[in-house]
């Protein structure tokens, strides 16, 4: 264990550090988490800024925004339940802390990539639930919840400026909107820097980490070493259902009820993709293709239900945003009906065909 205290320089610069390091010299890795846990009391948080990290950036004004991180590979045929979880958490937790220094220095990239890492651990927390101890992990998967709550709220601001306004909009009526947009995006960028360093996130952080080192302490020596195809087809068909519930009647349902099928629908696709070595053959490609189908759809009813919140979010705040702000809502009103009227006819194909994992 060291303990940094001090400066780091790079020519003119220089920034004031604090910092912990753990290093396993010998032992388990599941050890050094273990002892990890042990200073949650302390105001200190994990970051994926390294101290070398730290002269770079001092050095070059910059973060380097084009360092690759490897998402979570297929599984293979013989992976375990233990393995898989493992590689899974393993890979996303890396791709959140990995990019968690850009985000919070205003990289619109790096949180998009935070995001859909939360997205996924979420997605995998839930997919695996079945085969946990009832009451396993539920304390982290509120507090994943909580994190995609304010990156989300960086994150729409992103979309609107980039996405929705040059889509809905002329340049003049957009323009009005964007200094009001960058005034947002930087309050909801400064929340999302205080509440990382809150120690409930270290906590969880650490809790995955230290499960991917022990999964049969989690799962119990015979699951964690039981192959994932035995148990692959029970895990995406209690998915698939709660799809097909959250849709039932799709014409009729409500903003807020057509947001929850598109989660479901997401965390299923999420799912699928990471066992879909386990399978072959022309059903696949057909399943996945009306999922994503029906998800690109939810994806652009999403944008414009966003756009709308957004604007009238501002306008209350600034009414004399209020024409220009209804000619917006009114662009992405004529957006979503024509979305409501294709959605039905989707949905139907993506339900009546039979998941690939059932045949």
């Amino acid at each position: 264990m060291t303990l940094s205290r001090g400066s780091v320089q790079a020519g003119e610069q220089a920034e004031a550090v604090c910092a912990l390091d753990l290093t396993l010299l010998s032992g388990e890795a599941r050890d050094l988490y273990a002892f990890a846990h042990t200073l949650n009391d302390l105001p200190i948080w994990l970051t994926g800024e390294t101290l070398p990290m730290r002269g770079v950036r001092l050095a070059l004004g910059q973060y380097d925004e084009d360092v690759t991180v490897q998402s979570a590979l297929p599984f293979a045929g013989d992976m375990t339940v233990g393995k898989g979880w493992s590689q899974s958490v393993r890979a996303f937790l890396t791709v959140f802390l990995a990019a968690q220094p850009a985000a919070e220095h205003g990289s619109v990239d790096a949180v998009h990539e935070m995001r859909v890492a939360v997205r996924r651990l979420r997605t995998i927390l839930k997919a695996f639930r079945p085969l946990f101890p009832k009451g396993a992990l539920a304390n982290e998967m509120s507090v994943f919840q909580q994190i995609g709550r304010f990156l989300g709220n960086v994150r729409d601001w992103d979309v609107f400026q980039t996405e929705i306004l040059p889509a809905y909009v002329s340049g003049d009526i957009a323009s009005e909107f964007v200094q009001l947009a960058k005034e947002k995006r930087v309050s909801a960028l400064a929340e999302m820097r205080q509440k990382l360093t809150d120690p409930s996130i270290t906590s969880t952080l650490l809790s995955l980490g230290h499960s991917t080192e022990d999964p049969a302490a989690l799962f119990g020596a015979e699951t964690a070493d039981a192959l994932l195809e035995d148990h692959a087809p029970v895990l995406l068909d209690r998915m698939a259902r709660k799809v097909q519930h959250r849709g039932h009647h799709i014409g009729h349902l409500s903003d807020r009820q057509l947001h929850d099928v598109r989660k479901s629908l997401k965390g299923l696709r999420y799912s699928i993709e990471s066992i879909l070595p386990l399978y072959n053959g022309s059903r696949v490609e057909t399943y996945m293709g009306h999922c994503k189908d029906l998800q690109d759809l939810f994806g652009r009813f999403n944008d414009a239900a966003t756009a709308e919140a957004l604007v009238r979010q501002a306008i209350k705040e600034r009414p004399d945003l209020t024409e220009a702000g209804n000619a917006i809502v009114h662009m992405a009103h004529r957006e979503r009906k024509k979305i409501l009227k294709k959605l039905p006819k989707r949905w139907k194909i993506f339900s009546k065909d039979v998941p690939f994992w059932c045949q």
